[in-house]
């Protein structure tokens, strides 16, 4: 809350407060005045706001902002055309120093304000990760649950603890810990088997060790990849108009694709919804002309409701048509 009424004033102080002409203006020959009413406006959690009166002189082009530490001089880290500058990625403990100065259309630069400073202290948690996706994964082989979120707008979020669980709304802690990640995403890998439901909590984890409160509670299931009933791999036949799968043990969506080569060139596609378990399933095969002594490649997908990526993948089947 406190960011958003911060982003409210922000937007108030350039709406209001940085008007410009389009005057023709000569070089006066003397620098702008000192800006005044420099303040720290934020410090907390390694961000610094500060703010100023912006100028009055129709020639000023911008403010160059410099900043030092107790040990360190003073440098130049920005020239920007607002009055009020954000830093971020800052140290905890370090104080930092401001200052600022003017500058005109000729580059001419005014003296120095006078320094404010601030200690950015981690005093608030961060945000809970938001837009949490899974996608449980049989793919070439291998076996993981993915998931992905949202990175958190805090500069000072040093990563993501990955929580798992097997049953619904259970308490993420060092119990079930999965992992850490200092991405917006995860792979998880251990312990995994075929149709146990997976469920994954996130919470952000900033510099100094504080933690969000968890993330929405996201869940899927690993598929086993359907079995080919016809036609059967690297085949030479007539033309069909029926592919037959054996299902597997869940509702599922199951999508087949035919292609013209084994990389891309995707022709034909058809997604059919099905709670056949542990049986055939017919798909009807009605594709544009095809070439005959040709080969094509397709594979078949299934899906969980959960997820808009494949649940599990099958090797990619070689087919050639004759007359």
């Amino acid at each position: 809350m406190f960011k958003i009424i911060s982003v409210i004033f922000l937007l108030s102080i350039i709406f209001f407060g940085c008007n410009r002409t389009n005057e023709i203006i000569e070089d006066p020959g003397i620098p702008p005045a000192v800006p005044t009413g420099l303040r720290i406006f934020y410090a907390s959690d390694g961000e610094i706001i500060i703010d100023w009166r912006s100028n009055s002189e129709p020639d000023v082009k911008g403010y160059n902002i410099y900043r030092r530490t107790e040990f360190t001089e003073p440098v130049k880290i920005a020239f920007i055309n607002d009055n009020f500058f954000f830093d971020d990625s800052l140290d905890y403990d370090t104080t930092y120093y401001y200052k600022i100065t003017a500058v005109n259309l000729w580059d001419k630069e005014s003296d120095f304000t006078n320094e404010v400073s601030a200690k950015p202290e981690n005093r608030y948690n961060p945000q809970k990760p938001l837009g949490v996706r899974i996608n449980a994964r049989n793919w070439e082989g291998e076996i993981s649950v993915y998931i992905y979120w949202l990175l958190n707008e805090e500069s000072d979020v040093d990563g993501y603890n990955i929580y798992k669980g097997t049953l619904p709304g259970f308490t993420p802690d060092s119990s079930n810990f999965a992992g850490f990640t200092s991405t917006a995403n995860f792979s998880d890998t251990t312990s995994l088997n075929l149709y146990v439901n997976y469920y994954y909590k996130i919470k952000a984890k900033d510099k100094g060790e504080l933690l969000s409160s968890a993330s929405d509670e996201v869940n899927d299931l690993i598929f086993e990849i359907p079995e080919i009933i016809f036609p059967p791999d690297n085949s030479t036949i007539e033309f069909f108009d029926e592919f037959i799968i054996k299902t597997i043990d869940v509702p599922a969506k199951y999508r087949i694709g035919l292609q013209t080569n084994k990389f891309f060139g995707e022709i034909w596609s058809t997604t059919v919804s099905s709670t056949i378990l542990n049986d055939t399933l017919r798909i009807n095969f009605n594709p544009p002309s095809l070439q005959v002594n040709k080969t094509y490649y397709w594979r078949i997908a299934a899906y969980s409701a959960n997820s808009s990526d494949p649940n599990s993948i099958s090797k990619l089947f070689s087919i050639t048509f004759i007359d």
